[in-house]
């Protein structure tokens, strides 16, 4: 009996060390089974993956969760959790945690009519009297903040009545440092038909540059599907005067910037990016942001290109403007019975020794697009105007920013424009 037990411990002694090698192999095969079987799923998957156009992905969950369209394409990229339940409370009671005085005004209705009647044109006034859009320090200095003009870099020509300028050479998006000999003069003017340029950069262009680029093919291939065009605003709340009543008032009596959209470029672009939909058929994205200034609009940019390849035109929609202490521009042309504010496409370049390898191509499409614009509304586009300074138009091969009227122009006016505007982007792109 002893050594019956004995033998029967040893055997099993000796399979459980057997066991332990085949366990081993087993194992070892397990895993070398897993791996195999885990990249050729992984292979199927990124074939899977690769077969599927993001954009339909993406346009199946806008359809089917509503707030993710809402949030993405509001401007509000980053968003957090801390952000939405602040937004939230704000919607609920009226007021911002993070800015103290709205909490009045949701405690005091005279406080809340004294806000949003007075206060915010006080600070509009404020801001306009300073010459700028927002008090926002911009240390970048490949993209420094653009105010108003200087009264000496205007060189405005025009006639003055009742605290308006009519005509005349100018932009907002002007630098205040002197970086470009401003030279409105005919020596700085290039035509060419139905071409207008006047180059106030460090670059050399010609007529026969114009001629060739008329010939050229615009080579823009939306080749993605998803949406075409970025409608974006650098500096969001340039104003438009709202009637023909306050078109004698002076600045100080009806500042040039407005908070309110409706009375906003904001609003210009909105128009514009729906004729572009509606009418034309052309996938639009409106970005609202309130940037002021171009390092803050170059984020918003870099985003959208990252999560929409399919962009290939950026507009940074803009209104013109003197500086403070001058009165407001006018720029009207009558077309087809009723008024439109002027149009101008401001194209940067690298002469300010930034890196803009293709600024020629941004070139092309405004050339192209004053030359559809006059045969359509002749008298509308004023002359392209070039820059030494890029304006972020870098990020695209079509890049422009386009200035529609300025803060003499009532908001129909500017509005009136942006039809003719949206059909020679549609006839040239298309």
């Amino acid at each position: 009996m002893t050594r019956r037990y004995a033998e029967k411990k040893k055997r099993e002694k000796i399979r459980r060390i057997a066991s332990i090698p085949v366990f081993i192999l087993f194992a070892v095969a397990a895993v070398y089974t897993g791996m195999a079987a885990g990249d050729l799923i992984f292979s199927m998957d990124s074939e899977i993956v690769e077969s599927i156009d993001s954009q339909t992905f993406k346009d199946t969950l806008n359809t089917t969760l509503p707030i993710i369209d809402t949030i993405y394409n509001s401007g509000n990229i980053n968003i957090s959790l801390a952000d939405e339940i602040g937004r939230l409370i704000k919607n609920i009671f009226d007021f911002d945690l993070g800015t103290p005085v709205t909490i009045l005004n949701a405690q005091s209705s005279l406080f809340n009519r004294y806000y949003y009647n007075e206060y915010q044109l006080y600070l509009a006034q404020d801001n306009e009297e300073k010459g700028k859009e927002f008090d926002v320090a911009d240390n970048n200095e490949s993209d420094r903040k653009e105010d108003q003009p200087q009264p000496d870099e205007t060189g405005t020509t025009g006639q003055k009545e009742d605290n308006i300028i009519s005509g005349g050479v100018a932009s907002s998006i002007f630098f205040d440092e002197a970086d470009e000999q401003k030279d409105f003069s005919d020596k700085k003017s290039i035509s060419a038909g139905e071409v207008t340029i006047q180059n106030q950069s460090n670059i050399k262009i010609e007529k026969t540059d114009i001629d060739a680029i008329l010939k050229e093919p615009l080579n823009i291939k939306f080749d993605r599907k998803g949406p075409k065009v970025l409608v974006y605003h650098t500096h969001t709340t340039e104003g438009y005067v709202r009637n023909n009543s306050e078109l004698g008032k002076n600045k100080k009596e009806f500042p040039s910037y407005t908070s309110d959209v409706k009375y906003s470029v904001v609003r210009v672009g909105d128009q514009l990016s729906e004729y572009l939909e509606k009418t034309y058929d052309i996938s639009v994205i409106h970005n609202g942001t309130v940037h002021g200034n171009y390092s803050n609009s170059l984020k918003t940019i870099e985003s959208y290109l990252k999560s929409y390849p399919s962009i290939k035109i950026i507009f940074d929609i803009h209104r013109d403007g003197l500086a403070a202490d001058k009165p407001k521009l006018r720029l009207v042309k009558e077309i087809n019975g009723k008024n439109a504010a002027q149009v101008m496409f401001v194209v940067g370049t690298n002469g300010s020794g930034l890196k803009h390898p293709k600024w020629r191509d941004n070139l092309k499409l405004a050339v192209k697009l004053q030359q559809k614009l006059n045969e359509e509304a002749p008298g509308l586009a004023r002359p392209i105007y070039i820059s030494n300074n890029r304006y972020n138009q870098h990020m695209a091969d079509g890049a422009l920013i386009i200035e529609i009227g300025a803060d003499g122009n009532t908001i129909d006016e500017a509005l009136e424009s942006t039809k003719y505007v949206a059909k020679a982007i549609s006839e040239v792109i298309k």
